[in-house]
């Protein structure tokens, strides 16, 4: 729905059957998804950054031992 902008995105859901409330809460629950993700976004990094240095310094690898 990116390429959509907002009144087409209302249009499509009520088109689809859904209610005023049925869009709102949809529009919430969109939100806290996104809020969400993006609050989970460093601590993803953080445990990258440390695998990398993991890997980095021989204490990980994807031999088996």
């Amino acid at each position: 729905m990116e390429s959509m902008d907002y009144k087409e995105s209302l249009e499509a859901l009520r088109r689809a059957g859904l209610t005023s409330l049925e869009i709102t809460r949809l529009s919430q629950l969109r939100q806290m998804y996104m809020a969400n993700e993006l609050d989970q976004a460093p601590a993803d990094l953080a445990r990258l950054k440390f695998v990398r240095w993991l890997v980095v310094h021989g204490k990980l690898t994807d031999q088996l031992a």
